[in-house]
Order: C-alpha cells, then sequence, then structure tokens
C-alpha cells in the first residue's frame, strides 16, 4: 500500500500532469478549441454522456462478480472466507486510488490482497485471486492489442510496419504467458535461486512466510487447474465483458456529441491505450493516455471536437474512479 506522504505526492503529480496535458490539447495543440467547438457543445447529448458514465460504473460490478466467482471457487464451504458482492465490490472501489496515482496502475494490486486478507482470505489466496485477474485482463488485452494495432495500420498508414511488428510481438507474449502458467513450478525454483543470492540467513521467518504462502498460491492454481476449468470459463467471459463494456464509454461519449461512435475503430484505439497507460512512465499514466487518446483519434474524430472529446472520457474514466476510490478508500479506513 502507499505510504501517507509518497501517496499525496503521487496525487499531486498525477493530476497535475494530467491538467497540464488536458490544457495544451485544448488550448494549444492542432486539436485546440474553437467557435466550432463551443458550438457542438451546445448540442451535446447529455443522455448519451450519462451512459457514458453508467458503462464505467457496470465495468466495476461486472468485475467485482468476477473477483466472487474467483474467491467462492478458492474458499468453497469457508465460511471466514466468503465474500459478498457487496465486499467485493467495496475492495475493488478502494483500490482504484491507488491504481489512478501509481504508474501502470501496479498500486491496486497490493491493495485489493491485503482487503481481501482482511475479508478471511489467506494471503496465498488473495495473490491467487488478484494474480488470476491480472492474467485474465494480460490475455484479453493482449490478444485484443494485437488484432487492434493490425487494425489500425490502415488508420495510420505511415506507422503501418510498427504496428504490424507490435502485434506480431504481443502475440508471442500471449503465447510466452501461457506457457509460464502452465509451469508454475519455475517461479518456486526463481524464488529460491533469489534467496540464495541474496544470501539473506538473518530474514529466515520472512522467508519462511513467503515460502509457505508461495505454497498456498500454488495450490490455489493446482486447484483452478484441477477442478476449475468451468470457473475459468466464466471468469474468462467476465473479463470480457468488462473490458468491452469499459471500450464502449468513448463510442457513447461521440454520440453525445452527435459524431459517429466508430464503435471497432475506437474499442481498438482503447485496446492499444491500455497497452500504452501499462508502460511505467507517470504516476496513474497521466499525461500520456490525454496526448496517445488524441492522436489516436485524430483521424476518427473531427478537430474541434477532439480536445473536448478527450476531456470527457478523462473525466468519466479517471478522474471518476480517483475520486470513487479515494472516497470507498477512506470509508474502508474508517471501519478498520
Amino acid at each position: 500500500m502507499v505510504n501517507g506522504s509518497r501517496k499525496w505526492t503521487l496525487l499531486f503529480a498525477s493530476i497535475s500532469i494530467s491538467i497540464l496535458a488536458l490544457v495544451f490539447i485544448l488550448l494549444f495543440s492542432p486539436y485546440r478549441v474553437t467557435p466550432a467547438t463551443f458550438e457542438a457543445i451546445g448540442e451535446v447529448n447529455p443522455l448519451f454522456l450519462a451512459l457514458a458514465l453508467g458503462m464505467h460504473i457496470s465495468a466495476w460490478l461486472v468485475w467485482s462478480f468476477r473477483m466472487k466467482l474467483m474467491s467462492d471457487f478458492l474458499c468453497g464451504a469457508h465460511t471466514d472466507g466468503d465474500l459478498r458482492l457487496s465486499q467485493s465490490l467495496k475492495i475493488i472501489l478502494a483500490s482504484l486510488f491507488a491504481a489512478c496515482i501509481t504508474p501502470s496502475q501496479f498500486g491496486g494490486e497490493p491493495v485489493r490482497i491485503y482487503l481481501l486478507r482482511r475479508s478471511g482470505l489467506t494471503v496465498g489466496d488473495g495473490t491467487a485471486i488478484v494474480f488470476g485477474e491480472r492474467s485474465l485482463d494480460f490475455m484479453v488485452v493482449m490478444i485484443g492489442g494485437a488484432i487492434s494495432f493490425i487494425l489500425f495500420r490502415t488508420v495510420i498508414p505511415r506507422y503501418s510496419a510498427i504496428f504490424t511488428a507490435i502485434g506480431i510481438i504481443l502475440i508471442l507474449g500471449v503465447l510466452l504467458m501461457v506457457y509460464g502458467i502452465t509451469r508454475p513450478d519455475k517461479l518456486k525454483r526463481f524464488i529460491d535461486w533469489v534467496f540464495i543470492k541474496m544470501r539473506v540467513h538473518k530474514m529466515e521467518r520472512i522467508r519462511d512466510k513467503v515460502y509457505q504462502e508461495l505454497e498456498n498460491f500454488h495450490e490455489a492454481h493446482k486447484k483452478f487447474q484441477r477442478e476449475g476449468k468451468k470457473t475459468i470459463r466464466l471468469a474468462l467471459l467476465l473479463t470480457i465483458a468488462f473490458w468491452f463494456v469499459e471500450f464502449t464509454i468513448p463510442s457513447f461519449l461521440l454520440l453525445g456529441l452527435g459524431v459517429d461512435p466508430v464503435w471497432i475503430y475506437s474499442i481498438a484505439a482503447q485496446f492499444i491505450l491500455v497497452i500504452i497507460a501499462a508502460m511505467p512512465v507517470s504516476p496513474g499514466s497521466s499525461g500520456v493516455s490525454e496526448l496517445s487518446s488524441a492522436y489516436l483519434y485524430h483521424t476518427l474524430v473531427s478537430t474541434p471536437l477532439l480536445g473536448i472529446f478527450t476531456l470527457l472520457w478523462r473525466l468519466s474514466t479517471y478522474y471518476t474512479s480517483l475520486i470513487v476510490g479515494a472516497i470507498t478508500g477512506m470509508k474502508v479506513i474508517s471501519e478498520m
């Protein structure tokens, strides 16, 4: 979890970078606000803007169903590990704040594992759930990203060769990940090697704890492989549903602005943006997301509307998650 002073530093940095990027796009870029922009704003349909926000909330609900599904399977009949849907949703929302202020959103994972443990699961089970979610997300995003980069060759022809190469690399990455999941014993060997090389003789208790939780994780992984094929299939369907719902938000915003929603290319652009945002460049991928979005959509959206579209997209996704995550996080802390 993010400590106090670093949390506020990351929050200030992420919001500042995001605001600066939006100001640049709105006032100084080729996509800056013009009189035509204000005319278009006057004709915005608020119903579609509300639908876009509703889709973001729906994505949280789909995510919470997936977490509960995986938790129920791992915990079986253990009453103390039974995760209610409301708990699952609260854990996800509380982790959003940390995810929004850390590079690659990696801060959300430790928060979810910690809160799952407080809900009655072992650290190993919580890690298995979060790792399983991350693996499913990775697989869907990489496959979707590979298709999207290849599809965008026709949208931005001058980068056709680069997009094709990235698409092939992503496909290879998925194949390597699948191999790693089928050979989980490699992970324990690697941990053994790290402890031997570090020579942490004075940290036996920590080492034994790591081994114990690693064993719990391996047992959970084996259980998924042995008995959880149906659970994994359902979790995969929920993962696809989560990303599909999340990636339709820009199209609803475009409908609200009265322009073509470009469903297929917009979803493809979102896959590419998620992959770009995974790079640990800035807290919450602030700045990078705004500028990358403006560039990818500049061939899909008319110039006068592009800056406003980018602003609405970040408000309905990033800033909504940041605010809801902060409120839920404070509520969780007060309950502790």
